[in-house]
């Protein structure tokens, strides 16, 4: 059975914004890398089949809901910017287009990021499934491969 601190940072791997590649972090320090690397992969497989299935539906909500709410009309142009900002990638290289972007382990760029983006830029739900789960792991493995890199050059 997990701890409480176990359970809080397995489900915070859910967060937008936060997202597994950051969830990858603090496992990695309660569980150990192997179990972290198991736990944030299969979060990010999950999330991206679920949010490529409820993109569109969730993009509308959050657009009705951003007219009321002022947080979310900014995270809402911060999405249609991050789109503009991808617009040319995934019409360049389509599904590892998306991917790549997803893969960048940077604010705005994530699998929720990436499924509205493939919503507004009329991507159908298999290459956007495709396309988040391809970028969610590889985002990460790149987190890992970072911290894990970072932790034998200081300690």
């Amino acid at each position: 059975m997990p701890s409480n601190a176990e359970l809080a940072a397995i489900l915070s791997g859910f967060l937008p914004g936060y997202e597994p590649r950051y969830a990858y972090i603090v496992l990695s320090r309660l569980l150990g890398s192997t179990q972290a690397l198991v736990i944030s992969i299969g979060e990010a497989v999950l999330l991206a089949v679920l949010l490529g299935l409820v993109a569109e539906e969730t993009w509308e909500l959050l657009l009705r809901l951003s007219t009321r709410i002022k947080a979310l009309r900014i995270l809402v142009r911060r999405i249609v910017s991050a789109q503009e900002k991808a617009r040319n990638l995934i019409e360049r290289y389509g599904v590892i287009g998306l991917s790549l972007f997803v893969a960048v382990p940077l604010p705005v760029t994530g699998i929720y990021t990436g499924s509205v983006v493939a919503v507004l830029l009329g991507l159908n739900k298999r290459a956007a499934i495709l396309s988040l789960v391809l970028g969610g792991v590889s985002s990460v493995l790149i987190v890992a491969v970072l911290s894990e890199l970072g932790g034998r050059i200081i300690g």
